[in-house]
């Protein structure tokens, strides 16, 4: 079992400097910037959640289900800001957050204009890290759709390893499921 980390402590996670990116907690003023993203059918065609429509459909995903996850045990999602122009560009989060089981589940999205670069797979590195290092899991899974091929790159270059498909109803389909345990995870450091 993982430490039960206080309500605090899942709020006010650590921010990273990764060089041309920050990584920090979400405000309630990055509803803008997820609007710009999350209203591209691009960008959502693979996720868990439905286009934005409208601003408020970005407004109310950091209101009532980013800024309040810590009051229900989940840690805060980190922002994807680009340190040029200060805008958010993504998030990468655990989705699934289950410290009883010292396991937990990485989720994200990245605006289309910063695909291709890296990005993902140096953020997700460092999600990776404050899963293990600070939330204190064992185990860190993560799932993408089989065509989302960026998603695949990003999960393979993590050090995930493939388990089974499972299945997934929004997509009515079967998808790729990966594991990353705390030893294998230590042991590719060393």
């Amino acid at each position: 079992m993982s430490r039960l980390l206080s309500e605090a402590e899942l709020k006010n996670i650590p921010i990273y400097d990764l060089g041309d990116i920050v990584l920090r907690p979400i405000v309630l003023n990055d509803y803008h910037d997820m609007f710009l993203y999350g209203s591209d059918t691009e960008v959502t065609k693979y996720l868990l959640w439905s286009t934005y429509t409208k601003i408020d459909d970005a407004l109310f995903s950091v209101n009532e289900f980013f800024l309040k996850r810590p009051s229900k045990g989940l840690p805060q999602a980190h922002a994807i800001i680009d340190k040029k122009n200060n805008k958010m560009i993504g998030t990468c989060d655990f989705a699934g957050y289950h410290p009883e089981e010292s396991r937990g589940e990485i989720g994200y999205v990245l605006s289309k204009d910063y695909w291709g670069r890296g990005i993902m797979t140096k953020v997700c590195k460092k999600v990776i890290e404050f899963g293990f290092d600070y939330l204190d899991l064992d185990l860190i899974t993560i799932r993408h759709h089989k065509l989302n091929i960026g998603s695949k790159m990003v999960v393979q270059r993590c050090g995930f390893k493939y388990i089974k498909e499972v299945y997934n109803k929004r997509f009515d389909s079967f998808i790729p499921y990966y594991e990353l345990q705390r030893r294998d995870y230590e042991k590719s450091l060393s």
